[in-house]
């Protein structure tokens, strides 16, 4: 597939909820095949739209300053989101100044360098924030591919968690990398 020049990347609002959640559900449905996952839920336990629909309201909706608060960016093909990603502040104000980040691409819109581009829009933005300094995420063990991108766009290994989540029958380790943005 070729990138056409009706792709955007912008900061996601309360109106597109919605579309995101269905977007997060399609990929959910993909982790994991091929026992590579990218998601934190198991095929038995899946995404829960609801839920997840009315904690994200909550929490898109709270400022900077509040703990827990979260942003999310889309990638849109005209006007359908194709790819995110989101940032979550820490649950303390003394742990505020790290963000963990998450993202999600649909299969047919990988390799085309839309998740780097993500990246550096989500970086500067991060830069821009005096509150945050550090960008903090996880890439599920054989997902070779995603780290190797993380790299390209900055972030470190800081250190790898043996069996850090439990999916269908799978034990999942997870490489933890950061990137310093002050």
């Amino acid at each position: 597939m070729e990138m056409t020049e009706s792709i955007q990347i912008r900061l996601l609002d309360l109106d597109d909820v919605e579309d995101w959640l269905k977007q997060c559900q399609v990929l959910d449905v993909e982790s994991g095949e091929d026992t590579i996952y990218y998601g934190p839920y198991s095929r038995s336990e899946p995404f829960s739209i609801d839920k997840i629909g009315q904690k994200t309201i909550k929490l898109w909706s709270q400022e900077l300053k509040e703990p827990s608060w979260r942003r999310g960016w889309g990638i849109f093909d005209s006007d359908r989101i194709i790819g995110s990603a989101q940032i979550a502040a820490g649950e303390l104000p003394t742990n505020i100044h790290r963000v963990d980040l998450g993202i999600g691409i649909y299969k047919e819109y990988r390799n085309l360098g839309l998740g780097q581009k993500l990246f550096h829009v989500i970086i500067d933005w991060c830069k821009k924030e005096p509150s945050i300094s550090w960008i903090d995420l996880g890439v599920f063990s054989g997902n070779e591919f995603a780290k190797s991108m993380f790299e390209k766009v900055g972030f470190v290994e800081n250190g790898y968690r043996e069996d850090a989540w439990r999916m269908d029958g799978h034990s999942v380790g997870e490489t933890l990398m950061s990137l310093c943005v002050k």
